[in-house]
């Protein structure tokens, strides 16, 4: 019998905490059959999956080494940007929003937060929670929305008019994060991408050169701002795993996106 605290099986989601996980230990967070997070709550800079270790990298390739900022995590998981936030920048102001009120619960009593680690709670959809905030602006420098129920992602939260509102929120050199999943082809990574690009001046891709060519399984993660974002700082940080990362701007991107749709809320789906 494994040990019951690992499991949630909820009115809403299934998920476990599989220990002794990753090269250094750690939990990995399974939900729906799909490995969501992983986290090492005794190390926080432990950072064993691809998509975590680019988030990282452009965050830190953007922004001063200790600088605190002020975040909006779209999406909860098991909290490890949030852990690694809070002990790289102390002092940053951290706000979470996550649908599952069960899971985000479940994670925190197995796993706790760091006393240290400043962060605040919502629980609702991500898309209600930007909209209401959108009256009254947030001034956040980083947003991160990594939003999946197993291995999909809401179209809501990926539209035209959703980083529109999203953008009201954001600081004037504020960057946008979006981590997407090239499961089944790379068309949301792109829609996604030149639905960014619609809304920001800036816009880069991050992943391996496989997952890029159609050619393996992962993940995209998008950066978007209204500023220059620093690339090959930011690849240099993030081409240091298992694997090669390739970094998509400009005629690259281009290349990538090919004839992709921007998404907005009033598409018909077929």
């Amino acid at each position: 019998m494994g040990d019951p605290r690992l499991e949630l099986d909820g009115e809403q989601v299934s998920a476990r905490l599989l220990p002794e996980r990753g090269t250094n230990g750690g939990y990995s967070l399974v939900i729906e059959g799909t490995t969501q997070s992983h986290v090492n709550p005794l190390d926080p800079l432990d950072l064993q999956l691809e998509y975590t270790r680019l988030i990282a990298a452009v965050i830190d390739g953007c922004r001063e080494a200790g600088r605190p900022v002020r975040v909006l995590h779209l999406g909860g998981g098991a909290l490890t940007v949030p852990r690694y936030i809070g002990a790289t920048r102390p002092g940053s102001v951290q706000h979470v929003v996550e649908l599952h009120r069960e899971l985000l619960e479940f994670v925190l009593e197995v796993l706790p937060l760091a006393d240290d680690v400043e962060l605040t709670v919502e629980f609702d959809d991500g898309r209600a929670a930007v909209e209401r905030a959108a009256r009254t602006g947030g001034g956040y420098d980083l947003a991160i929305v990594d939003v999946f129920s197993g291995s999909v992602s809401p179209r809501h939260m990926s539209t035209l008019e959703f980083f529109r509102e999203l953008d009201q929120l954001m600081a004037p050199d504020a960057i946008v994060l979006v981590n997407t999943l090239a499961t089944a082809g790379l068309d949301m990574s792109r829609e996604v991408a030149a639905t960014l690009a619609s809304v920001h001046d800036d816009v880069l891709a991050l992943a391996s050169p496989a997952v890029i060519a159609g050619t393996s399984l992962g993940n995209v993660v998008l950066a978007a701002s209204a500023s220059p974002l620093p690339g090959e700082e930011i690849l240099r940080r993030a081409d240091t795993g298992p694997r090669p990362i390739e970094l998509l701007r400009d005629e690259g991107l281009v290349a990538f996106l090919g004839d992709a749709p921007v998404r907005r809320d009033g598409d018909q789906l077929v």
